[in-house]
């Protein structure tokens, strides 16, 4: 049992213990309370590309992505209502685009492209089938290039399959690479729009620099490059792979499909190596190059 024992006392007599406390004069000294800044780490160093990191689209979506695209430096300090505004603005003007294609490759898509524009404006979901269309048709409309990464561990998450570990993901052009072209825009983004590359230091290269090297990288790091595939019968495809040093005589037994991808491959990563060598200056301007 406990020896305390307790006592009832007035208030009076409290005060005059409080006032002939002999510590009452005592101060606890004050703690300095050091505010913490979280520091979200956006560089993109894992996944080879040095010097850029993730600009986290918010809101995010392919419409803000490409509202974004269209002038960053603006889209990046705007309030969200003005983020907003741009959107309904962008989505507007494109549908409106849509509509008037006369003579193109979209052409025969206008209606169901305007309808996918609304769907992204008003957050439908939409398959991944029509997306891409959707992502490719603005990607020429906009005279943009875009890589695009579908995260293993992303895409696992959502479905909630199993995720594979071996497997980071998918590398998918907007459209074909072989006809893009060094002086429109390329860009490294995520292929449901949450984040595009940007160069966030002086020495980074652009992407158009680094696209050959990097797509070398992220292959043998574990992504799967959705290469195009090249026309023609197999003999032609054949004559022109046997142009590359990385052709083999055995390769001749293997199916066609195969060939066609390879040879796809190989004609992509020469443009890109061939953008590689290019010197940008104002004289290579001037002439158009």
């Amino acid at each position: 049992m406990s020896n305390i024992q307790y006592k009832n006392v007035s208030y009076d007599e409290l005060i005059s213990y409080a006032q002939n406390n002999p510590n009452r004069s005592r101060k606890l000294e004050s703690i300095e309370v050091i505010p913490i800044k979280i520091v979200h780490d956006n560089t993109l160093d894992s996944i080879g590309l040095t010097g850029y990191q993730s600009y986290n689209l918010n809101p995010s979506g392919i419409l803000s992505l490409f509202a974004c695209i269209e002038n960053p430096e603006e889209y990046t300090i705007s309030t969200n209502a003005i983020k907003l505004l741009q959107i309904s603005t962008l989505a507007t003007s494109l549908q409106e685009t849509v509509n008037n294609m006369k003579n193109t490759s979209l052409s025969r898509k206008r209606k169901k492209l305007h309808d996918l524009i609304g769907a992204a404006y008003n957050n439908s979901n939409i398959d991944d089938k029509d997306y891409y269309t959707l992502f490719n048709a603005l990607s020429i409309i906009t005279d943009n290039q875009f890589i695009l990464m579908k995260s293993a561990v992303q895409e696992s998450s959502e479905t909630g399959e199993e995720i594979n570990t071996g497997h980071k993901g998918e590398i998918i052009f907007s459209s074909d690479p072989r006809n893009w072209s060094y002086n429109k825009p390329t860009w490294i983004a995520d292929y449901r729009a949450r984040w595009v590359a940007i160069p966030t230091e002086n020495n980074a290269l652009s992407v158009s620099k680094i696209t050959g090297s990097w797509l070398s990288f992220s292959e043998q790091s574990g992504w799967f490059i959705e290469w195009p595939e090249a026309d023609g019968t197999k003999e032609e495809i054949i004559s022109q792979l046997s142009q590359y040093t990385t052709w083999s005589i055995n390769d001749k037994s293997c199916k066609k499909e195969l060939l066609a991808t390879r040879l796809g491959k190989a004609q992509t990563i020469k443009l890109f190596s061939d953008w590689a060598m290019k010197i940008d200056s104002s004289d290579d301007l001037e002439s158009g190059v």
